[in-house]
């Protein structure tokens, strides 16, 4: 599927239940039907390796193919947390974003403030 030194991205899926810093990453990748003369999106189910990167299911990881196979089923080692779980930023602005709006980070901080009081009471 990739060479080595290629760079994948993937969704954690679950972590391994006899390892734990084994993980099940979903990726994306696109598919010509020749028939039809349009791309869909396969899925693949790769097993990754964290060392020191720490992740959890759900966060969107980079992937990189390992040099030489110690165990035959895990096949990439994981790079960085490309985006936490529910930390969405727009990679072109740099703000934070819920679907397809910004999260205004003043009224957000104001929000928390107020259900805090509340809880409070």
């Amino acid at each position: 599927m990739a060479s080595s030194g290629r760079y994948i991205m993937g969704q954690v899926m679950k972590r391994g239940i006899g390892r734990d810093n084994t993980l099940k990453v979903r990726c994306l990748q696109m598919k010509l039907d020749t028939y039809l003369n349009k791309y869909f999106n396969e899925r693949k189910h790769i097993w990754a390796k964290e060392y020191e990167v720490k992740c959890n299911v759900g966060d969107i990881v980079l992937l990189q193919e390992m040099s030489e196979l110690k165990i035959p089923r895990i096949t990439h080692d994981i790079k960085e947390v490309v985006f936490p779980l529910g930390m969405v930023v727009d990679p072109i602005t740099g703000r934070r974003c819920r679907g397809t709006e910004y999260i205004d980070e003043s009224n957000r901080k104001l929000e928390a403030e107020k259900i805090a009081t509340e809880k409070s009471l």
